[in-house]
């Protein structure tokens, strides 16, 4: 009697599967880093609104101490934190001009700025203020004690935020920072009065 002897073959992937499955892994790969890339920009903008919120808490606590704006114009222009700023040497305890005679320590524990955190950059006595983008922070002072500044959402090239935007604000004290597209007066300006 003959036996039929049965051959089994191991059967591998074809062309076609294998396509497949580097296809997916491509895809779930891409989508992977488009959530990452937004938790980073979600986590940028956070820190950027900290450091806002801390810049305008500081002129804040000079103005209950000192009775006056850390500055000796009177004009609502707004400010940057870029090297060398005056006003950033008073909130971080300098005596420029005598604005800061008690030397106190209004805007502390800032960071130094790495690898595009953001925080302070430059050398010993030249400091900037930067947001994660590398951009000066900026800010608004009420300095003729009216109780409202220039609003700068009413020049934001974007019609939904300039549209309803109001000429002042009826704040002491505003500061924001441009963005990912370093640019002020754009959509994704980082605010402290929104």
């Amino acid at each position: 009697m003959k036996t039929h002897a049965q051959c089994t073959f191991a059967r591998g992937f074809t062309l076609i599967e294998l396509l497949v499955v580097i296809t997916l892994i491509g895809i779930l790969t891409s989508l992977a880093f488009s959530a990452y890339r937004g938790a980073v920009t979600r986590a940028r903008n956070l820190t950027a609104l900290a450091a806002v919120k801390s810049i305008t808490l500081a002129v804040h606590n000079y103005v209950a101490d000192y009775h006056r704006m850390p500055v000796r114009s009177t004009v609502e222009e707004p400010v940057d934190l870029s090297e060398g700023s005056p006003l950033l040497k008073v909130l971080m305890g300098e005596n420029v001009d005598r604005l800061n005679p008690s030397r106190i320590r209004f805007l502390s524990d800032q960071p130094i700025g790495r690898n595009g955190a953001g925080g302070l950059v430059g050398t010993n006595d030249q400091w900037a203020l930067v947001d994660p983008w590398g951009t000066p922070f900026r800010i608004v002072m009420d300095g003729d004690w009216d109780q409202r500044v220039t609003n700068p959402d009413a020049q934001n090239e974007e019609p939904s935020i300039s549209g309803p935007a109001s000429s002042w604000l009826p704040l002491t004290v505003i500061g924001f920072s441009a963005g990912v597209d370093k640019r002020f007066g754009t959509r994704d300006d980082v605010v402290s009065w929104r």
